[in-house]
């Protein structure tokens, strides 16, 4: 097999990453406490980003949880914000 392109590579790291913090009840959730254990974990470096972060998660986590459509629109919200406070288009 090829190896996978960084675009690839990428979308693997997205989705093990939601995988590995959906550990307790249903694994095709995270919770409020394994939601914030996950951005704690692997988010820590995009201090400029947090308020869109909150407000983000805020509007996904209407019933106490984010599956992995929320999740990569949370993940998708934050690129966006990281290009505006870097100067990209």
């Amino acid at each position: 097999m090829a190896q996978p392109t960084p675009l690839e590579a990428s979308l693997g790291a997205l989705i093990m990453t939601f995988d590995k913090h959906a550990g307790s009840g249903d694994a095709k959730t995270l919770n409020k406490k394994e939601l914030t254990n996950l951005i704690k974990a692997e988010l820590h470096n995009i201090a400029g980003v947090r308020p869109v972060l909150d407000h983000t998660i805020t509007l996904l986590n209407t019933d106490g949880s984010v599956d992995f459509k929320e999740y990569i629109t949370l993940i998708g919200s934050l690129a966006c914000a990281t290009c505006v406070l870097i100067g990209l288009p």
